[in-house]
C-alpha cells in the first residue's frame, strides 16, 4: 500500500492511483479526467470542503488546517501559497 503524495489517501491498487497507473504519485481523487494532478487552488478548495464536513469547524479554521496538512504532503510542501511568513 502507498499513500497519495497530494492528499495522503491510501492507494492499495492500481484503480486508486491516477489514471489507474500504479506508479502514479497521486490518487484518482486528486486528478483531473486525464489523470494529471489538479492544480493547487482546486485541490486546496476540495480539501477545505472535506475539512468543513469532517471537522465541523469554520472556514478560517478549515483553511488553516488544510494549509498545515498540505505542508506535509510531498507534492505540495514547497508550494509558494503554503510558505509560512
Amino acid at each position: 500500500m502507498t499513500r497519495c503524495e497530494s492528499c495522503g489517501n491510501e492507494m492499495t491498487g492500481a484503480d486508486d492511483h491516477a489514471p489507474g497507473d500504479a506508479h502514479s504519485r497521486h490518487c484518482r481523487y486528486c486528478s483531473n479526467a486525464d489523470g494529471t494532478l489538479q492544480d493547487f487552488d482546486e485541490r486546496f478548495e476540495r480539501m477545505v470542503q472535506w475539512s468543513l464536513r469532517r471537522d465541523g469547524v469554520d472556514r478560517g479554521q478549515a483553511e488553516e488546517r488544510t494549509r498545515a496538512y498540505m505542508r506535509t504532503m510531498p507534492l505540495w510542501k514547497n508550494h509558494p501559497a503554503l510558505a509560512q511568513g
